[in-house]
């Protein structure tokens, strides 16, 4: 990490990060940033909620279909020229295509020597923000686990599980609905052991017509924090804690094996 380039990191920078409005190497610089800042952190989670809140107001009825009648009253009268009918139907693709390129640029495995995945980034900010908490790590708790799993899978728009980690000797805490940083639904699950030591199951859909490929594990590290990362079936997932890699590499190991197809 280069230091100096993460040195500051401007208010307009926090909210570009927000939108996945920054390079991919800035964006990294940024996540680096916010795991040293928990404070900024948490102040980039509200932001995140907030807008998938706003997201997430009159959903029925931004996703149904424009009535037959508001749709050719909206429809201009005449077109000037062939010229204008083709730029605006260029315009209009470009409109739909737009709002997935975040998206897109997740769906691959990514080699070390490059940035890291937009989820795994999202992944480490939230483990950061939510280890500490003492009163309310979780939304749901795992007394709810069946309502907590069916909520999140419906959110994220697609099945869901929570692995069993008690042969590792981690058990439920529970789970949240967060943010990403394309204003999507991701998924969070919280394990403790009996010594208090927590880790955090971070769970992405990964959109696109084009299935993503299953990773192999990869890992990153952050401080004392180790990440360890996959793809399978359109889902990312990324498993962190504040462990040694050995204890956390069969935590994750023992969650893939339950997550497979």
């Amino acid at each position: 990490m280069n230091t100096e380039a993460t040195a500051t990191v401007s208010e307009a920078e926090l909210h570009a990060w927000v939108d996945g409005q920054l390079s991919p190497e800035r964006a990294d610089a940024v996540a680096e940033w916010l795991l040293a800042h928990p404070e900024h952190a948490r102040r980039t989670q509200a932001w995140q909620a907030q807008r998938l809140g706003l997201q997430a107001l009159q959903r029925d009825v931004l996703d149904a279909p424009v009535p037959l009648a508001l749709a050719r009253a909206a429809r201009p009268k005449r077109w000037g020229s062939a010229a204008q009918a083709l730029a605006a139907s260029v315009l209009l693709a470009l409109g739909f295509a737009g709002g997935s390129w975040w998206g897109s640029l997740d769906r691959s495995p990514v080699p070390m020597a490059q940035a890291l995945p937009g989820f795994v980034q999202e992944a480490r900010v939230a483990h950061v923000v939510y280890l500490p908490e003492k009163r309310h790590p979780v939304e749901v708790g795992a007394n709810e686990q069946v309502h907590l799993v069916q909520w999140l899978s419906k959110r994220l728009g697609a099945p869901l599980k929570a692995p069993l980690l008690q042969d590792q000797g981690y058990s439920l805490v529970g789970g949240r609905l967060l943010p990403g940083q394309n204003g999507e639904a991701r998924a969070l699950f919280m394990y403790e052991n009996g010594a208090g030591e927590r880790v955090t199951l971070h769970v992405s859909a990964l959109g696109g017509s084009t299935a993503p490929e299953a990773a192999a594990f990869r890992f990153t590290r952050s401080g004392d924090t180790e990440t360890f990362y996959w793809i399978e079936d359109r889902l990312g997932y990324a498993l962190s804690g504040n462990l040694p890699r050995e204890t956390l590499a069969r935590l994750a190991d023992a969650s893939h094996r339950q997550l497979r197809p």
